[in-house]
């Protein structure tokens, strides 16, 4: 349970969400589950389309109606090769994000605007630009033929949900994005068919050992005397008195004696003792830190470890740990060699560098694929809600125009 860091909340986490299975020894960062990667991936898929719809059979992009406090003008924003987005659905984007941040006045619309380094003229223009690239992606999955079953939605919601205590528990954390199962489920089809879709115009090769070398000199700090280490937790429930943490904390000294002794092993205390369910068949494994977050106590008690070295008693808000350092990375300069660097760091940064291929990849045949596209945008109306005018309004201290972000 070296649990990682609590964060500062997302504007949707709104309230404490609920805790993840197995609150172990090994919370990752970046090297995350499949299923949490396609949460976040899922849930940000959304934020940047504002709920629009899909593609209506009519051959109009569009969103539902619903009553809104301002006034819709109607008509066609743009065409993407014969598909019409409408002026609506433009607006709906803009509006949402101006009611739902509270900028219910001009001025304060006018101020956010400027601050963001926007006109509402280019706030237009992106939103067009994010439906239409939408609406194409959609198309090349057609064209490249790109298939989800509904097993591979199934797969990928059991994969989400088993990060959480419960599937109703997962439910309880998406509903803080405004998503029903039903409606995730329909955004991981998405997001799967788009990961699927990279996977055919998109490819990169593995990065060579050169490159991994050359990435890992640029951030050493971030590597450099990564510690790799083995956990038997004791865990103290929430709400113990001190009479049953005391008695833990009894039993936890009494293995850590037993192991500095010599009269039983790491491995084997761990088989036997540990209670941290998320390393203990891996032998109590829980990684390398670089590579993961632990909770301070944690963290600060593996520092001071040499390899081979077994921590005193390190209490933390999961019970007791007893900690063994198992492994240990460090160069005094530069990596000169691949050889020097342990498989999974090197596996973790070929991912990373791959990652960035890829993405790289796809950025680049996407342009491409709009650019052959018949896109056509009219002017953008006078009358619509969201335009005010910009006179006079100069950027606050710290924005993003000022700060030049």
């Amino acid at each position: 349970m070296a649990q990682q860091k609590k964060k500062s909340p997302t504007p949707a986490d709104k309230t404490q969400a609920p805790r993840k299975k197995d609150v172990h020894a090994r919370a990752r960062k970046t090297r995350m589950s499949k299923g949490v990667k396609i949460l976040l991936v899922a849930i940000g898929c959304a934020a940047m389309i504002l709920s629009v719809s899909t593609m209506a059979c009519s051959g109009i992009i569009n969103q539902s109606q619903n009553k809104e406090s301002y006034t819709l003008t109607g008509g066609v924003a743009a065409k993407v090769d014969g598909v019409n987005i409408t002026e609506d659905t433009v607006t709906k984007q803009i509006m949402n994000v101006r009611t739902s941040g509270g900028y219910d006045t001009d001025k304060k619309w006018a101020q956010y605007l400027v601050d963001n380094g926007m006109t509402p003229e280019s706030y237009r223009a992106s939103v067009i630009d994010s439906l239409a690239r939408q609406y194409l992606v959609q198309k090349a999955e057609k064209e490249y033929d790109v298939q989800v079953t509904d097993e591979d939605v199934e797969q990928a919601w059991k994969d989400a949900a088993a990060n959480y205590e419960s599937e109703e528990a997962f439910e309880n954390q998406i509903k803080m994005f405004g998503f029903t199962k039903d409606s995730y489920k329909q955004q991981l089809e998405s997001t799967l068919k788009q990961t699927k879709l990279k996977e055919k115009v998109a490819k990169a090769a593995d990065p060579t050992d050169q490159e991994i070398i050359d990435y890992l000199n640029s951030n050493l700090s971030t590597y450099n005397d990564a510690r790799r280490s083995q956990n038997i937790l004791f865990k103290v429930n929430s709400g113990a008195t001190d009479e049953e943490k005391a008695k833990v904390k009894e039993k936890a000294q009494e293995v850590l004696d037993k192991i500095n002794a010599g009269e039983i092993s790491f491995d084997d205390a761990v088989s036997k003792y540990s209670e941290d369910t998320g390393s203990k068949d891996n032998k109590g494994d829980v990684g390398w830190d670089k590579l993961t977050s632990f909770v301070d106590e944690y963290q600060s008690a593996l520092s001071g470890l040499n390899k081979g070295d077994v921590s005193q008693l390190v209490e933390s808000s999961y019970g007791y740990h007893i900690i063994k350092c198992t492994d240990y990375f460090h160069v005094d300069e530069s990596v000169t060699s691949i050889d020097q660097v342990p498989k999974k760091i090197v596996s973790y940064v070929k991912n990373i560098l791959k990652t960035q291929k890829e993405s790289t990849a796809y950025s680049e045949w996407m342009d491409a694929y709009v650019k052959k596209a018949d896109i056509q945008v009219n002017d953008m109306p006078k009358e619509v809600p969201y335009n005010v005018s910009l006179k006079g309004v100069t950027p606050s201290t710290g924005s993003s125009s000022t700060s030049g972000e």
